[in-house]
């Protein structure tokens, strides 16, 4: 039996220990396949909930960490069976957790404003033969999708919470994840992006009933379809977007 010779590998004792204090109980009772399924049921609900420990283990925004490991189990149970929608955005609601714990942070939104009007990208410059800020694409444009500086200033003078998703996304984007540095292009930049706002879509499949743009519908037309692919896709996502969190913000 599978579960039987997993409990008795080396390093699993703790399963065994949990399998016994759990069903000892009830092996008077024991009724076959549905003690079976609901043994198998336990045991991998409890491998989930080590790797949510373990994904989140040094993550340094403490005050969301048990929330985001509650949604990380959630997202697990929904890829099991296989409910695209609520998997979409059992994954969105922890990378919009952090997003939002970045954005309502004062300082964060102060750097955004004081560095908004500064060039986006770093590039090579031949006379000095350094790296340096240069280029017309303001960090401000990066992070607000437009070219008019009333609209960058616009968005500015609102609280950052109110802010569109997308609009705070590529803020953390821009700042943590990419430590305020782009090289050469935006090229990379956006193809994170690109990921992070599909699944922001993929989201909405659970808010449907509003006016879908042309754009969120070319969206939803390759999402459904391809949803084999996009289970593999939004995880790599979030692991990268969580590992990037580790390493650039500091406890």
């Amino acid at each position: 039996m599978f579960v039987c010779d997993l409990s008795e590998m080396k390093g699993n004792e703790w399963m065994r220990e949990k399998l016994e204090e759990k069903f000892a109980k009830k092996a008077a009772n024991f009724n076959g396949s549905t003690q079976l399924e609901e043994i198998y049921e336990f045991c991998l609900q409890t491998i989930v909930k080590e790797h949510a420990d373990k994904f989140y283990q040094n993550f340094p925004l403490l005050a969301i960490k048990d929330k985001l490991i509650e949604d990380f189990v959630r997202m697990e149970k929904f890829r099991r069976e296989d409910n695209f929608e609520d998997f979409c955005l059992a994954v969105y609601q922890q990378v919009e957790s952090i997003v939002n714990t970045i954005i309502n942070d004062v300082t964060f939104v102060q750097k955004i404003k004081e560095y908004s009007s500064l060039p986006a990208l770093i590039k090579y410059d031949e006379q000095t033969q350094s790296h340096i800020r240069k280029g017309n694409l303001s960090i401000g444009k990066l992070v607000f999708l437009t070219k008019e500086d009333d609209k960058i200033v616009e968005n500015m003078n609102k609280p950052a919470h109110n802010w569109y998703f997308n609009h705070k996304l590529r803020a953390v984007l821009y700042f943590v994840y990419f430590n305020g540095e782009l090289k050469g292009n935006i090229d990379l930049f956006d193809r994170v992006y690109s990921i992070g706002n599909y699944l922001y879509q993929g989201r909405n499949l659970n808010h449907r009933g509003g006016i879908t743009t042309q754009y969120q519908q070319e969206v939803i037309d390759d999402l459904l379809p391809n949803q084999h692919k996009y289970y593999f896709k939004f995880m790599g996502f979030l692991e990268d977007f969580v590992s990037r969190i580790n390493q650039n913000i500091k406890n």
